[in-house]
């Protein structure tokens, strides 16, 4: 399966979008979010979903930030797998994981990649509105798409 993320042009920049690190907490309620309404959740379940499942966690830091989602994915796919399919299910989950994977990247390359990607802005529009030369813009873009497509190749998706 090769996990896309499909998003419309019409999406709201997420807030973390442009902070230095991006609080688990807030990756959390974004992934499991996503996953249970692309599964059939309304908005309100998906909301319970998150507030059950952030209430349980340990007040401990996790190991990482790929095994923190690890926790959530299994979490997820022990009350949602059955109520759509294996197959819808697995799709929500690697629509989440790229999401995430993109929270993970450094700030300046997860700028450019959701201004190319999702909001499909072109190299020269992204360096002019940040001051960035294209060169640089295009640099971060690129280095930001062989992060992504390399961690979701290597399967540290989660998928399993």
């Amino acid at each position: 399966m090769n996990p896309r993320l499909v998003v419309t042009a019409a999406v709201e920049e997420p807030v973390w979008l442009r902070w230095t690190v991006v609080p688990e907490e807030d990756r959390a309620l974004t992934f499991v979010y996503l996953v249970a309404r692309r599964t059939g959740r309304s908005p309100a379940s998906a909301a319970k979903l998150c507030t059950r499942l952030m209430s349980r966690r340990s007040a401990g830091r996790t190991a990482g930030a790929r095994s923190a989602r690890a926790s959530w994915s299994a979490e997820l796919r022990v009350r949602l797998r059955r109520r759509r399919g294996a197959e819808v299910f697995d799709e929500a989950l690697a629509d989440a994981m790229v999401l995430d994977e993109l929270a993970l990247l450094p700030p300046r390359q997860r700028f450019a990649v959701w201004e190319a990607v999702i909001r499909h802005r072109k190299v020269a529009d992204i360096a002019e509105d940040t001051g960035w030369t294209r060169g640089q813009a295009g640099r971060l873009l690129h280095a930001g798409m062989s992060s992504l497509a390399t961690r979701v190749k290597s399967g540290q998706g989660d998928l399993s």
